[in-house]
């Protein structure tokens, strides 16, 4: 008996027969029942046991699943779209291309469920736990990720995943600052970027790398003071000459761009021929000037090529080292 006087059979073979339409099933037992194509849109479930229950290809649209058990339940193709799911126990759930899209599951135990092929597309995922859960080919565009548990996570190049965004209204606050609402991106970048790499998808690490450094540099600047601003601007040049340790790009477009501009000073005062002018220019970028440059501004610029290419250099062999192990 539930707590709205709705009567379960007593026994472990409930069926979707059993539920009557518009019933209020508030903590009601329904554990190991047998709910396939289970009509129970918008029902309340409200901490309901459907632990081990099989809800096959049923319908809980809009359905009111706050604090419900359904460890280790049967959810595969079913309609859980719009359902509030908040502080719910999903661990271990069966759920493959189950329709969770804009489900609300703040807070929600996912841990080990199997969520391959499922559509969480416009979720809130705050406080989620998806510790060991497989998301291969899950569809998580739009959803709210702001402290999510990633660790262990299963994903191919399948998941599709949003950059993550500041958490929603009701979860940042009214006083909500500018540098804790770019913290909480930048450890969902986190999460995100431990997962990819652990799934060997290292392009997809960078990335999330890429915007959590940048979420880094925006709380820093938010921040302010001396400490603040100094943390914002040697962010900016890591950005800028090292692509944040992880993109070769800014560092091989600085690298041609001090080669070819220091091949026109060559050519244009140091009066060499441009075919010259290019060879003396990549020997001092990568070694030192093969020969005395000429006098005058050539000299200064050779000095510059030399030091500037040796850093660029350091750079270049730190960055193919390290993207691997991002």
């Amino acid at each position: 008996m539930s707590d709205s006087g709705y009567e379960i059979p007593n026994d472990d073979t409930v069926s979707s027969s059993d539920i009557q339409p518009d019933a209020d099933l508030r903590k009601a037992d329904l554990s190991e029942a047998r709910l396939n194509g289970a009509n129970l849109a918008e029902s309340d479930l409200f901490g309901a046991d459907l632990s081990g229950a099989s809800l096959l290809n049923a319908e809980l649209s809009g359905a009111k699943l706050s604090s419900a058990d359904l460890s280790g339940a049967t959810l595969s193709e079913s309609n859980l779209s719009g359902a509030t799911l908040s502080l719910a126990d999903l661990s271990e759930a069966r759920s493959s291309d189950v329709n969770l899209s804009k489900a609300y599951l703040a807070e929600a135990d996912l841990s080990k469920a199997n969520l391959a092929g499922s559509n969480l597309s416009g979720a809130l995922l705050v406080n989620a736990d998806l510790s060991r859960a497989d998301l291969r080919g899950t569809n998580l565009l739009g959803a709210i990720l702001s402290n999510i548990t990633l660790t262990g996570a299963t994903i191919s190049r399948r998941t599709e995943i949003d950059a993550p965004r500041g958490p929603i209204e009701q979860y940042a606050g009214d006083n909500e600052s500018v540098e804790q609402r770019q913290d909480t991106v930048a450890r969902a970048n986190g999460e995100l970027r431990a997962a990819y790499s652990a799934n060997g998808l290292l392009d997809w690490a960078r990335t999330a790398r890429t915007r959590e450094r940048r979420a880094r540099r925006k709380e820093a600047k938010a921040e302010g003071g001396l400490q603040g601003y100094k943390d914002w601007l040697l962010s900016c040049l890591s950005r800028v000459f090292a692509g944040y340790g992880v993109r070769l790009g800014p560092v091989v477009v600085w690298m041609l761009l001090l080669w070819l501009l220091s091949a026109g000073v060559y050519w244009n005062w140091g009066r060499m021929s441009w075919d010259h002018s290019l060879y003396y220019s990549v020997i001092t970028l990568t070694t030192a000037p093969p020969e005395a440059p000429p006098a005058g501004i050539s000299t200064i610029v050779a000095g510059i090529e030399t030091f500037a290419g040796t850093a660029a250099i350091v750079f270049l062999g730190y960055i193919l080292g390290s993207r691997e192990r991002i």
